[in-house]
């Protein structure tokens, strides 16, 4: 051998430094993007980190939607649709985490949330100065971790 790495091993070591700094794009990452009106949206808050980072940011944020069951449980794979007072679609989009962050013009809208063929819609009027907050609790079963019972 001459003191060198087989390629092999090379292109594995490079892959792997590749891998370990290409952050990995799943469902707890937070979406943003544009309305209608060219205004922001976030969406996010899987797990604690991103759900105390959303709570954070809301304040920011004209409108700020969660998406919850009855239990009080986050619930995530739901559908939100906001029209202007003018029926005028504003945003339509797929959400997959509890939270939805809005950057609105003032105004009247209606809100949509739809969950498992459920639908919700909330009335919001959005003034310059003061945040609104929309809440959609729907009557669903949800996972839940067991409680640890006495140990023996």
């Amino acid at each position: 051998m001459n003191g060198s790495l087989p390629r092999g091993w090379l292109i594995l070591g490079i892959a792997a430094v590749f891998a370990a700094a290409t952050p990995i794009a799943d469902a707890q990452t937070i979406l943003e993007g544009r309305t209608a009106q060219d205004r922001r949206f976030i969406a996010g808050g899987i797990g604690l980190d991103q759900s105390e980072q959303m709570k954070a940011t809301a304040r920011d944020f004209p409108l700020s939607i969660t998406v919850a069951a009855k239990s009080g449980a986050y619930l995530a794979d739901s559908h939100i649709r906001i029209d202007d007072a003018r029926g005028k679609v504003v945003l339509d989009t797929q959400l997959n985490a509890p939270y939805l962050l809005v950057d609105l013009n003032p105004g009247k809208y209606s809100v949509e949330a739809t969950l498992k063929g459920t639908k919700q819609q909330r009335s919001v009027d959005i003034a310059a100065s003061t945040p609104a907050k929309i809440v959609f609790s729907f009557d669903v079963p949800v996972d839940r971790v067991p409680e640890k019972g006495p140990t023996k």
